[in-house]
């Protein structure tokens, strides 16, 4: 059966999204309830209003054996009936708050608060029709069909199917899962993946969430604003000694908290500026810095430009930039100069209030775009060059990083404590020198090209680095001080370098290292680790280990949903589309799945990529066989009903977690994965074929929540 690109729940969130435009609502804290997961926002209040109204319990639920001597109904966690008509809860829709919310009806009327969503637009009525349907269907998450052996009923309409109907073993064959961005599930860790892997859809969420924390600065003493979070930064770094890893994790994990309070789900990517494109042996002919960080026009910006500035592009000179649209500039130089020497726009344009609406538009184009940034820009006799070219710099290479990874004790790696200092290799490059490398130096800055002015001053560069980046009385991120032409960017002073975007892949990836660092020399680490990172009151020791702040490392994830609701006999994915960095090269690759609950029966599991057919007879020496996992199978219940149920954890709950809680498992697919890629494939398929103790095809017994594809450096 044909399925659409887009999923249902897809689309709801496109209609919001699209209502609510740049609002900035957080509803009471929740931020926008739709870009939680299904289940949350299936229980989500706002302000005492659910937003999507509780199933009413069916009359008639099919009754099915667990397994366990008790009687349960066939119907899935939202209370829909699994195999029933549809709509599952007519008028569920009609009766949930968002609905009535998007419809302006009571208490969306204005009595008690406006109409959803908040500080956006009306959503159309057959939008809003759509939405409502799709709660009554049970808030289907992908859509996807299952192929059900099972009768007609013979008094229902043609085509009717009621689980009552067949035998319980037979409901599925086969799931085709649909492709998803990750979202764990709660006490699963989030992936940061390679900011050059994300998807369009990741980086538009990223950009949403930074352009969520600017708006947040027109409130100065609002401490969630970015403003006020990149101060923490100039009032409390820690650079030269041991505490610069640990206080630096602290503040990357604070930042991504503040990104998922307006983003919920999102986490910071890291930038691994060693990659093929950034061409480290000589980085001046690579990309510079990435593309999501570049500036670029789009064809709305463009529109802008011509009808709405002030002033105006001239009708002929917009047509002649609208050439750029889709064009990536590291720079603003970079950026001007093609539009006069490639587009022929003339000077004037370029600088003055034109100069500035540029600047308006490709920031608010792009909120990861930062036009006091110049990398690896330098002058020269007047002449702009990169900074390679004019003091040697030396950017990081694979080389460096490996001989860095061969260093065994934290005084080295990291840093020397209070009574044994030293800054550590990290801390001076890679970091120090990708400071240098993306602040750069303006090449448009007043007297930049004289050579005499250029000349006084490279001459004087060395000693006034600190007073070049102005600090004093700026009104940071605000659009009159975006404007003005400063002599050296912002990354080159740590004092305003966490006010560029760009300051967080960076620090980002010096956090990996370290973890990666920290897998290979698990008792090197730093000496004080009582000691309090303030501003907060984390400790070294707290540090030591990034799952107790809820991330991983990743190249690159994709998670497909499933549902544990009813056994997968045999699981097919769609083609997962590999990102070329990932296809250039990674360390190691899993196919994970999540959550896992108890199974009454033991079985192993075998992993296939691109091979849909695979099945109990396909051989392990095949091509396309990936690996296996096994699952020691729990028995049959010896309790009374519910005994084997997965009790929820209540609120001052203490006791250890249940044994009957669901696992997570990961097979590792690098040599099958590696081999496919190296042979040509862009995609890859999984095939899950669960079998049985007696070595045949089980197509009964496993259940999950999900499965995901993972890339490793």
């Amino acid at each position: 059966m044909e399925q659409n690109a887009t999923t249902r729940w897809e689309r709801v969130r496109q209609i919001l999204d699209t209502a609510a435009g740049a609002s900035t609502s957080d509803y009471g804290g929740v931020g926008r309830p739709w870009h939680l997961t299904l289940g949350e926002l299936a229980a989500v209040e706002v302000y005492g209003v659910r937003m999507i109204a509780p199933a009413a319990k069916p009359a008639s639920a099919a009754k099915t054996g667990c397994g366990c001597g008790c009687a349960v109904t066939a119907e899935r966690p939202d209370g829909a009936v699994v195999g029933a008509e549809f709509p599952a809860h007519p008028g569920r829709g009609a009766a949930s708050g968002l609905v009535r919310g998007i419809r302006g009806q009571a208490p969306y009327d204005g009595s008690v608060f406006p109409r959803l969503p908040w500080g956006g637009a009306a959503v159309a009525d057959e939008d809003a029709q759509f939405i409502s349907d799709w709660i009554d269907d049970g808030l289907p998450g992908d859509d996807r069909e299952f192929s059900v052996a099972a009768t007609a009923e013979a008094e229902g309409a043609a085509g009717t199917v009621r689980l009552d109907a067949a035998p319980v073993e037979a409901v599925i064959t086969r799931v085709y899962g649909a492709q998803e961005e990750a979202r764990p599930a709660p006490g699963e860790l989030r992936q940061r993946v390679n900011l050059d892997c994300m998807t369009p859809h990741q980086v538009e969420e990223l950009r949403t969430a930074f352009r969520e924390l600017y708006a947040l600065n027109k409130w100065p003493a609002d401490r969630r604003s970015y403003n006020n979070i990149a101060l923490i930064h100039q009032d409390h770094c820690q650079h030269g000694w041991e505490r610069f890893l640990p206080w630096h994790r602290v503040y990357l994990y604070e930042f991504e908290q503040a990104l998922q309070d307006v983003v919920p789900g999102i986490s910071m990517p890291y930038w691994d500026f060693t990659m093929p494109q950034y061409r480290p042996e000589c980085p001046d002919k690579g990309q510079i810095i990435p593309l999501s960080y570049q500036a670029y026009l789009t064809g709305a910006a463009v529109d802008w430009l011509e009808y709405d500035a002030d002033p105006a592009l001239p009708a002929e000179v917009a047509e002649r930039v609208r050439g750029m649209t889709g064009r990536h500039y590291a720079s603003l130089f970079r950026f001007f100069t093609a539009m006069k020497t490639e587009f022929g726009v003339a000077e004037e344009y370029t600088q003055g209030e034109y100069r500035n609406r540029f600047i308006d538009a490709l920031m608010d184009v792009n909120s990861l775009w930062y036009p006091l940034r110049y990398p690896a820009e330098y002058n020269s006799n007047g002449k702009p060059v990169t900074l390679n070219q004019k003091v040697h710099y030396h950017y990081p290479t694979a080389g460096d990083m490996a001989q860095i990874m061969a260093l065994r004790t934290f005084r080295d790696f990291g840093g020397g404590s209070l009574y044994n200092d030293s800054f550590g290799f990290l801390d001076q490059n890679p970091h120090n020198t990708m400071h240098l490398w993306t602040g750069g130096m303006n090449p448009d800055y007043p007297g930049a090209l004289d050579p005499a002015g250029a000349a006084a001053l490279a001459g004087d560069a060395g000693t006034s680095r600190n007073r070049a980046v102005r600090v004093q009385d700026r009104r940071i991120h605000t659009r009159e001080d975006m404007h003005v032409q400063q002599q050296f960017g912002d990354m080159f002073s740590n004092l305003t370098a966490s006010f560029d975007p760009v300051f967080w892949p960076i620090h980002v990836n010096i956090d990996r290292v370290w973890a990666e660092w920290q897998q290979l020399n698990p008792a090197a680490r730093p000496a004080d680790l009582d000691s309090v990172l303030t501003p907060w009151s984390y400790t070294m020791a707290d540090t030591l280990d990034i799952s107790r702040f809820g991330y991983e490392y990743v190249k690159s994830t994709c998670l497909i949903p499933v549902g544990a609701e009813m056994p997968v006999g045999r699981f097919v994915s769609r083609p997962i589309t590999v990102p070329e960095p990932v296809r250039r090269g990674f360390r190691s690759a899993e196919v994970r799945l999540h959550r896992v609950p108890q199974l009454d029966r033991s079985c192993f599991v075998r992993v296939f990529l691109n091979l849909p057919d695979a099945n109990a007879d396909t051989p392990i020496d095949h091509p396309a066989y990936a690996g296996y996992l096994a699952i020691f199978g729990h028995g049959e219940c010896i309790g009374g009903p519910g005994h084997c149920r997965v009790p929820e954890r209540r609120p001052f709950d203490l006791r250890p977690r249940s044994h009957n809680t669901p696992r997570n498992h990961r097979v590792n697919v690098t040599q099958t994965a590696a081999d496919l890629v190296r042979k040509g494939a862009s995609s890859l398929q999984i095939t899950l074929v669960t079998i049985g103790a007696d070595f045949c095809e089980d197509n009964e017994l496993l259940r999950l929540e999900s499965v995901s594809l993972n890339f490793l450096d």
